[in-house]
Order: C-alpha cells, then structure tokens, then sequence
C-alpha cells in the first residue's frame, strides 16, 4: 500500500497565503487547537473473475421475443414471452340493450392481441414467426419463476386442446409511412378470429365473443371486477413463443387485447373496443434458451470479465478488505473508489454488435439471490448503482465504503463470538465473505413534485447486452481501489 500524509485543506493554501504571510498554522486553524485532522490514501489491487448465475428470476416489465446469433459467440438465444391481461378496477361492458346482436346471439365482430415493442436487438427486417398458446392456469403470484422457466402442456400450464395461433411479422412495416414505422406505438398484431372452443367444451365463433358472452352469463359481471378475477376466471394468460426465424429479439412494453363490438344507437351502429392491456399491474415474464456449453466456456477466460445478459454471466471482485483496514482499524474509512474500464472488443464496428449494459449493480456476492427474490431496492450501503461513462469507457464506483466496513465487522465480530478462529479457518467457512458482484439491472423509479427520485424496483436486466472488462484471474492487477482514510491526531 502507498501511504502519504496530508494536511487537509491544502488546496486552499494559495488562497491563505495571499491573505497572510504566516502559514505556519495551515490546516488546523478550522479545527480545535488540540486536534489535527489527518488524511491518509492508500491504493490496492482487486481481483476479478466472470461468474454464472443460473437462478436469475424473470420479473422485468420488459418482455422478449425472438431469435439472434450472438456475433460474439456465434450462439443463438431464443426469447419467448408470456403474459397476462389487466383489466380496470369494476369494468364495465356497454349495456346489453346496446348491443347489435347476430340471430339473436351476442357476438364479437373481431379480436385480436397487439404485442407493443420499444426497440429490438438485431435487424428489422427479418421475417420471424411466433405460436400464441392459452394458458390452462394462472402463473402463481406468489411464486417465482427463473429465466429457464417454461410453460408446457406437461406441467399443467399450457391448454392441450387450448387456443393457439401462428403468424408471421418483422419489426418493421415497409408498407406503411416512415413516421409511423419508428413510432412509440409499434406493435404487430396476433388476430384471435378463428373458431374458439372453452375449457367447457363451448364453443364460440372467435375469441372475443367467448370474452362478451362470459361477462354478460349470469353472475359473470364479477369476472371483471378486476384483474384476479379475470385471470383465475376468463383468461389465466398466454404464451408467445418464437417458432421461426432469426435476426432479431423484440424488447416488449406491453400488449393489448381488442375486442371489436357493434352497438346501436337509434337508427344507426357503430363499432367500439373493449380493451384489456398486458401492463406492469400483471405478470410479464421472459423464458430464455441459449448454448450453455459456449457460455460455460466464457465464463473460463482469465484475461478478462464479462457482463453479459440474458447470459448471466457477470464480474465477480474479490475486495481487499482485511489490506484496507490493516493499520487504519480507528481510522475512517471515507471513500473507497473502483474504476472498471471496458475492454473493446473486434466485434465494435459490427452493426449488430450487443448494446454495452448501461445500469449495473454491485453488491454482496452472497446477498444476491436474497436481493432479487425479496425484490429489494439499492440502500448505497450494502447495494450501489452506477452507470456507464461513454467519456471514461467504463463504470466507477465511486464509494463503497460501507460494504468494505460492513464486511470487515462481520469478519471480526465471527472470529471475536468464536474463540481460536483463525483468519485461514473463517475464509474457508465463508469463501464469499469479501467477494462482491457487479450485474446489470433495470431500474424503475418515480419522482415528486420537488424533482426528487425514488428507487421502487431493481430486476435483472433481461435485455441483450454485452462487453469485457479488463481484469480477470490473469491479470490480478488490471484493476485499482483508491481509499481515503481520516482521523484526528492529537
């Protein structure tokens, strides 16, 4: 470690000396006369490696579907998405006497479910094909569900006999205007007008009809009171999976089921919507498949670190706690600053190279499963976020100064409670004890009327994206901690 005593405030003794010639008392004078702050610094070495997380948990509000090849790799990752439908709080449909009935029969002109994407990985012209398959059941809410997680006629998901249906799409519609192709509304739609058979054996001429029919059935008004009465009653949820194709993964917002009815009023008809959004109020979940053997393979080289999603791998750091503290343990530990630089890759000019991760997390290596399935949010003592600097190539935590005490009390208080523990012997009971990891993550917030910004939601970024880090087991030393330490001399 590199050690330098300072005086605190030394920045200002240009200022002091143009006002007074006496600079003897330099950097005590704002402090008590029998105390003298001083400053220590010192900088370490931090050791890297790419780790693999298998139980990452789908539960981002952004959805994925399709298919790509990783031009890193040279793998593919299929994306396939299921959702469910969220309805008002005492929906209601128009009355019955409104409607224009067909033989006396209430019926649903058409329907259809619109999947909405904001952007994409890969191309937009590449022609992909889905299967939307019904739901036999509800996804449980108070369950979780992994990434490798997926619905099956087998496991009692998925309708043996349900609705499914096939259609083709591409990200981009050529045949309609430019404005309209890069709109925030960009969607393809699923239409649902074929002849549609219950859970019951009924049957319907599409599946809007079976939706009317459902509400206005004795008593069925309740099914719609609100989101759990319409998923455990009506419609458990659906299942978009990636059947053809390659080129692109659509990052999904949400979807939307369109009911198309005609009512009557006077003289006259007119067609109106009922509609029941895929929102974050319900479930949206991603199941993801990829070349295990290839990622396993990343996850050996030592010249450097990845983040890498959905793969899961990221960047394990072993802290070096017990250097920091030695000689400073009635010192303060003020800051403790990593920088973790990229290192670009001979894929960078490739326009479909995976976007860099932008938000990234980094935390306690053994908390991270307790993290995400207790859907915690940062603290900035125990959990820190930052974001990639384009200026810099890289990610710099800028203090984690609480998680290295934290864990360097955590050590002490152990061997303190348990008599004859040596150093060797705790290390070898708690192999994660200075280990943290850094993952990418979406973050949701929301602020006041005074600009203030609130955290309410960390998950595992499910998106494609990619990069290395310098570092890994065969460079020990690529990557650097500065600390600064304080305390008052007498």
């Amino acid at each position: 470690m590199k050690k330098n005593l300072i005086l605190p405030l030394i920045a200002l003794a240009g200022f002091f000396a143009s006002c007074d010639d006496n600079t003897d008392e330099l950097g005590y004078s704002l402090t008590n006369p029998t105390d003298r702050m001083v400053i220590d610094y010192g900088t370490f070495s931090v050791k890297s490696e790419t780790v693999k997380l298998d139980n990452i948990i789908s539960r981002s509000s952004i959805g994925h579907l399709g298919k790509i090849k990783d031009p890193e790799t040279g793998s593919y990752i299929t994306c396939n998405f299921m959702g469910q439908l969220h309805i008002m709080e005492d929906y209601e449909f128009p009355p019955l006497d409104s409607l224009v009935l067909s033989n006396g029969e209430i019926i649903a002109d058409s329907c259809k479910l619109q999947v909405f994407y904001s952007t994409y990985a890969g191309g937009s012209t590449a022609s992909m094909k889905c299967r939307f398959q019904e739901f036999a059941k509800p996804l449980s809410e108070s369950e979780t569900y992994n990434v490798d997680f997926k619905p099956t006629i087998a496991n009692g998901f998925l309708r043996k006999d349900g609705l499914t249906k096939s259609t083709t799409y591409s990200l981009i519609d050529y045949s309609i205007s430019e404005s309209s192709q890069w709109s925030s509304n960009r969607h393809f739609d699923i239409c649902l007008n074929d002849e549609y058979t219950d859970k019951d054996g009924k049957k319907y001429n599409n599946y809007g009809t079976y939706i009317m029919r459902k509400y206005y059935e004795l008593g069925g008004s309740e099914y719609f009171k609100n989101s759990y009465n319409f998923i455990h009653n009506v419609c458990p949820g659906f299942y978009i999976e990636n059947t053809g194709g390659i080129g692109s993964i659509a990052n999904i917002t949400y979807t939307e089921l369109d009911v198309y009815i005609r009512i009557k009023s006077g003289n006259t008809e007119r067609i109106e919507t009922l509609v029941f959004g895929g929102t974050e109020e319900v479930l949206q979940k991603t199941n993801i498949t990829q070349d295990q053997e290839i990622i396993d393979q990343m996850k050996d080289e030592g010249d450097h670190t990845y983040l890498k999603t959905p793969a899961g791998l990221y960047t394990q750091i072993t802290l070096p706690v017990d250097s920091v503290f030695e000689g400073h343990e009635k010192d303060t530990l003020n800051t403790a600053n990593i920088f973790i630089s990229r290192e670009n890759n001979t894929q960078e000019t490739n326009s479909y190279t995976f976007p860099i991760p932008q938000e990234v997390m980094i935390l306690p290596a053994d908390s991270v499963e307790n993290f995400f399935t207790n859907e915690k949010v940062i603290d900035n003592r125990s959990s820190y976020t930052t974001s990639y600097k384009e200026a810099t190539n890289g990610y710099t935590f800028s203090n984690i100064s609480s998680m290295m005490r934290t864990m360097k009390d955590a050590k002490t208080k152990y061997i303190t409670e348990h008599e004859g523990t040596t150093d060797a012997q705790y290390e070898e009971k708690f192999p994660k004890w200075n280990k943290a990891i850094i993952i990418p993550v979406s973050i949701s917030s929301i602020s006041d009327s005074y600009g203030n910004t609130k955290i309410t939601r960390v998950t595992h970024d499910m998106s494609i994206s990619s990069t290395k880090l310098v570092g890994g087991k065969d460079n020990p030393d690529a990557i650097k901690m500065s600390c600064i330490y304080s305390k008052f001399q007498k």
